[in-house]
């Protein structure tokens, strides 16, 4: 093997530092034929048992300098013969979504974890941790596996070192032990797929991992003391038996009566969620089983279509470990193949409009009705009353208010009644209680207290009046922020699909004007993409010509509720809907506003808004600049996915080629993340802050 390659791909400075930092086992090393590795894919275990050895000779520059070049992987085992360890790994073998190792890192952050995540060549994922001085290797595995519990990931999961002390080793014939070693990162050096994750799930550099393990070492003092007394969270009461019967016995009502086409759906989640209390109490499992096939037969459905389910699922929910509820902040990869789920038609509240188990969008400026519009929409599920223009009726149930800008006395029970509402079936989340006292909900926060309100109560609909006031108290939530948005979206819509609920989020639109009505919502991008329908609130306006021919416009008075955006179902423009905010006395002297729909009107989003593509030079300079407007708003937090902004055009009309003139208009870079499936990603060089949106 030629040696230009290690001159040229490796530093000596850096292989020094790493055997500094891996500074492990000083009598053997591990290796393996690397030529017989296949690339790491998702649900395949990269295996190397045929070519691991250990050899007798411990790690050194020259070997971390071959390593770093790509001849010669090399696997280190932080076990030392004094039963001492300066570093550690919490080994996950499993395939890990670039998304996942995204969102791990960031409760990494959030919860200051002393951990670096290096991807493994298997596609999973190396927690690694490192000393300040030597500790024992009880020690060391004892806050690993506290630190995985943190984290959310399965009780089994191996951690480094694997044994507590040497003398649980047998011997080999020569009298040596050799306890086992781990594949080492930067394998191939900045070419490497066994890359550390750095915030957005971006690979760093051989010299960025250097920095940040050796910037997060950790006093031995740190390591010996408990994992939860340096944590700042609330500690969660243990489950009971009684807690789970009460669950248990709501599930089963639930599986009895899902509707057929949902029966599937419910059986394994029911099944995952057992498997999970079995983790934390006990569970009779076959009691269970028993009882589960009994509401399993009261849908009409075979032993064989349960029996195919169940054993498979409820094994996952006891790999996946604690109850649902006790589950807080976890990432773990849940994944089932697509021939297990049946197909099911989209589920409607409003036919074409809200769907259940969806998020939605009600956007629109300031003093329009979107309040009495949620209203309206919230008294005919409490009623199951008829929606207009005979477009079907309310699903029937419960429905949950969060509103930060109305009072419920004054305001929101005024236009419950107005609308013809039934209030008892109407709930308003007013506050959360914590230790420190009741305080605003937040969504960054306070989704498992959503979650259990929700598993409570027999709700249909959610609306969330306005989105913005609910999306963090701490100051640091960035409303227009890509990446902080849907961190709190994602959990919202989750829960919007597991609990069979639509959510509805109000928002405003842009002041602004002279963009498409898909890009006039207030925010990140990210709002719209999170929902599967959006509808917008204008003015009604008319064009009306004088006895001289000129055009003038007015205001009608009416409202417009157009759909801008449906993924799921129609959004045509004979979907527009025109209405009038009237008023009735709902008891004596007391008047509220109620909505009083008045025709459907052949109008598109866009039109309803006053956006024209006529008013603009030319349609290819509108939509370029339309390019450079949703470059400059997605890549204003950092470099994002090529293929993620390619799909956001393509929503609001823009091509590739439109995009590329954009990108190199306004001074677009790229970069390719190292490996042989590395993403092209785009960014905005400079501070993001001060560039124009």
């Amino acid at each position: 093997m030629p040696s230009d390659p290690i001159s040229t791909r490796s530093k000596p400075d850096q292989a020094q530092r790493l055997l500094d930092l891996f500074a492990g086992a000083q009598d053997y090393h591990g290796t393996y034929n690397h030529l017989e590795v296949v690339s790491p894919k998702a649900g395949v275990k990269v295996e190397i048992k045929s070519s691991a050895r250990t050899v007798k000779t411990g790690p050194t520059v020259e070997l971390w300098r071959r390593h770093l070049a790509g001849v010669y992987p090399l696997g280190v085992s932080p076990h030392r013969s004094d039963d001492m360890c300066i570093w550690g790994a919490i080994d996950v073998d499993d395939y890990i979504a670039p998304s996942l190792l995204s969102d791990l890192n960031a409760i990494i952050e959030r919860d200051k974890l002393p951990v670096t995540i290096c991807r493994s060549k298997s596609g999973g994922a190396h927690l690694l941790l490192f000393a300040t001085d030597p500790v024992p290797a009880s020690q060391m595995q004892d806050f690993l596996r506290a630190t995985a519990a943190c984290l959310g990931l399965p009780p089994k999961t191996e951690v480094f070192p694997k044994q507590r002390s040497l003398s649980q080793l047998p011997p080999d014939d020569d009298g040596h032990k050799w306890p086992s070693w781990l594949n080492m990162p930067y394998f191939g050096g900045d070419q490497t797929d066994r890359f550390a994750v750095k915030r957005g799930g971006l690979a760093m550099t051989a010299e960025e991992f250097l920095y940040t393990a050796e910037s997060r070492k950790v006093a031995p003092g740190q390591i010996a003391a408990p994992l939860p007394t340096r944590q700042s969270k609330p500690s969660e009461t243990a489950p009971t038996v009684s807690e789970f019967d009460e669950w248990f016995a709501a599930k089963l009502l639930k599986l009895a009566d899902a509707p057929r086409k949902d029966a599937d759906n419910s059986l394994f989640r029911l099944a995952i969620d057992l498997g999970r209390w079995a983790n934390a109490v006990n569970v009779d499992l076959d009691a269970g089983e028993l009882k589960a096939r009994a509401a399993w037969h009261q849908r009409g459905k075979s032993d064989a279509d349960f029996d195919q389910c169940w054993r498979y699922n409820l094994n996952k929910g006891m790999r996946l470990g604690n109850p649902p509820r006790l589950v807080n902040g976890r990432v773990l990869p849940v994944v089932t193949n697509l021939s297990e789920f049946t197909i099911v038609p989209v589920e409607w509240l409003w036919p074409g409009r809200i769907a259940v188990g969806k998020l939605s969008i009600v956007a629109g400026h300031p003093g329009l009705g979107k309040s009495q519009l949620t209203m309206y929409i919230a008294a005919k599920v409490t009623t199951g009353g008829a929606w207009p223009f005979d477009e079907g009726v309310a699903k029937l149930g419960r429905v949950l208010v969060l509103s930060a800008e109305d009072d419920p006395a004054d305001t929101i029970l005024p236009r419950m009644l107005a609308a013809g509402g039934d209030p008892a079936s109407v709930t308003v989340l007013e506050a959360v209680r914590a230790k420190e006292g009741d305080r605003t909900f937040d969504l960054s926060t306070d989704i498992d207290a959503l979650d259990r309100e929700l598993d409570d109560g027999d709700y249909v609909l959610v609306i969330v009046d306005p989105i913005s006031a609910y999306l963090g108290n701490t100051g640091r939530m960035d409303s227009n922020s890509n990446t902080h948005v849907r961190g709190v979206l994602e959990p919202l819509k989750r829960l919007a699909e597991a609990h069979r609920v639509a959510i509805v989020c109000v928002t405003h639109l842009i002041k602004a004007g002279g963009r498409e009505a898909i890009g006039s919502v207030n925010g990140s991008v990210a709002f719209v993409a999170a929902a599967r329908t959006v509808l917008i609130v204008s003015k009604e306006i008319e064009e009306v010509e004088d006895e001289d021919g000129r055009k003038e416009k007015f205001e009608t008075g009416r409202r417009l509720v157009a759909v801008a955006k449906n993924n799921i179902g129609p959004d045509s423009a004979d979907q527009t809907m025109v209405y009038e905010v009237a008023t009735r006395e709902i008891c004596q002297g007391i008047v509220a506003p109620y909505v009083h729909w008045a025709e459907k009107k052949q109008m598109t989003a866009d039109e309803a808004i006053g956006y024209r593509n006529d008013t603009k030079p030319g349609p290819k300079t509108a939509k370029k600049d339309r390019a450079a407007a949703l470059l400059r708003r997605m890549l204003r937090d950092g470099p994002v996915a090529m293929t993620e902004l390619v799909r956001f055009a393509e929503a609001e009309g823009i091509g590739r080629d439109t995009l590329d003139n954009a990108k190199n208009q306004i001074g677009v870079k790229s970069n390719k993340t190292p490996g042989k499936n590395g993403a092209w990603l785009w960014y905005l060089p400079g501070r993001q802050e001060e560039l124009p949106i």
